[in-house]
Formats: C-alpha cells, sequence, structure tokens
C-alpha cells in the first residue's frame, strides 16, 4: 500500500467530475457483488489526492493521522462510503430519467450544508476563492467535496450529460462530452472494446451455426 499510495487513482479522469469519480470508487456496480476499492482509509486519501481534492501534502498528512486514529479513521470511511452511495443513488435515477430518491438526496443536502459550513471565502490576490477553514485536511473532506460537486452537477446543465455505461457489470458514472451525446463506455480501452469483442463473437457464433445448417 505504501508504494501505491503516491500511483494515480485508477481510472482518473474517466468519470469527468470529482462527484462521478468518487461513485466509481465501488467498481462493477452491476454485479453482484461489487468491487470495493475503499477498503481502508488509506484508500480513501488516495482518491481524493488523484482527483485533486486534497494536495500531497494534505494527502501524507491525513494519512498518518489516520494510521494515529484508526477507530476515527474507520468511521470517516464509513461517512465517505455513505455518501458516496447516496451520490450514486440520484446519479443513477437521473440517468434514467427517475426522479431521485428521498432518502439519498436529503442525505446528500446534509452533506452540502455540513460542507459548507466547513469552508469560508478568502482574499487570493485581487480575486476571492472558497477555501476549508483551519489549517489540517479534516477526514470528511475528500466526501464533503464529492458532495459539493454533486450539488453542483446536479443543478447546472451539465446534468443532462451525466451518462451511466452501458456495460452490463459496469455501471461507471461520466459525464458525456461528445459533440453530439453518443458516448456509451466509461472507456473505450476497457468496456468499449470488451463489448465490441462480445459483438464480434456472437456475430462470429451466429454465422457458423448458419453455416453449418446448409
Amino acid at each position: 500500500m505504501a508504494n501505491d499510495f503516491e500511483k494515480p487513482w485508477p481510472g482518473t479522469g474517466t468519470g469527468g467530475a470529482i462527484a462521478l469519480e468518487f461513485a466509481n470508487t465501488l467498481d462493477w456496480r452491476r454485479r453482484e457483488p461489487p468491487e470495493e476499492k475503499l477498503v481502508a482509509f488509506p484508500d480513501l486519501v488516495r482518491w481524493a489526492r488523484s482527483a485533486g481534492v486534497l494536495d500531497p501534502a494534505e494527502a501524507r498528512e491525513l494519512r498518518a493521522w489516520g494510521e494515529a486514529h484508526p477507530r476515527a479513521a474507520a468511521k470517516a470511511l464509513e461517512r465517505a462510503i455513505e455518501a458516496r452511495e447516496d451520490i450514486a443513488a440520484v446519479f443513477t435515477a437521473l440517468c434514467h430519467c427517475e426522479a431521485p430518491p428521498a432518502g439519498p438526496l436529503a442525505r446528500l443536502d446534509a452533506a452540502c450544508r455540513d460542507a459548507s459550513a466547513a469552508r469560508t471565502l478568502r482574499r487570493e490576490g485581487n480575486a476571492v476563492a472558497w477555501t476549508w477553514r483551519g489549517s489540517a485536511p479534516t477526514p470528511d473532506r475528500p466526501a464533503w467535496a464529492a458532495a459539493l460537486d454533486a450539488a453542483r452537477l446536479l443543478t447546472s446543465e451539465e446534468r443532462e450529460r451525466v451518462r451511466q455505461c452501458c456495460d452490463d457489470e459496469c455501471g461507471w458514472l461520466f459525464l458525456d462530452t461528445s459533440r453530439n451525446r453518443s458516448r456509451r463506455w466509461c472507456s473505450m480501452e476497457t468496456c468499449g472494446n470488451r463489448n465490441k469483442a462480445r459483438t464480434f463473437y456472437r456475430r462470429a457464433k451466429g454465422q457458423h451455426v448458419h453455416d453449418t445448417k446448409r
């Protein structure tokens, strides 16, 4: 884990938005069972660093905190996974043109309120920007950042571009930025190519059956 911690999180950039990237930390969402990637608190911190939620120094500091406070870190991980599943439930409903479920939406709203209370406006030269309160990152920052991005996405025109991978087992969410909004796969290199191979195999098998009947 020590060596992997400094490496980019697998699939970084595929979702196109922090909230969707966070939802995708549960891999193969449509499988039974799916594959959990946030197994331990350092996984959450590693994801946050790769997503730009934490800078490298903050990530190392938060990881050290987790090692010193394992029980509190485990609770923070539980809260983050709950927030992730709320985000996934809301956006999955959106992808299927359904109303967002009330429970997940209410919990997402609560997370956004907690996150907003942890931020403050500060001057940066002649400009003003949102920054996090306190000198040290809190363990809830990864989930809070994802919740705030989910709210931004849900209340913007970009929500019309949120898609779910068409693979039968994947279920990753992504922002479709293609010109004609026709993207079907989270990645052509993975799910796209796998499904192309499946289609080719089915066609070849069908042709073989047809030829043997002649």
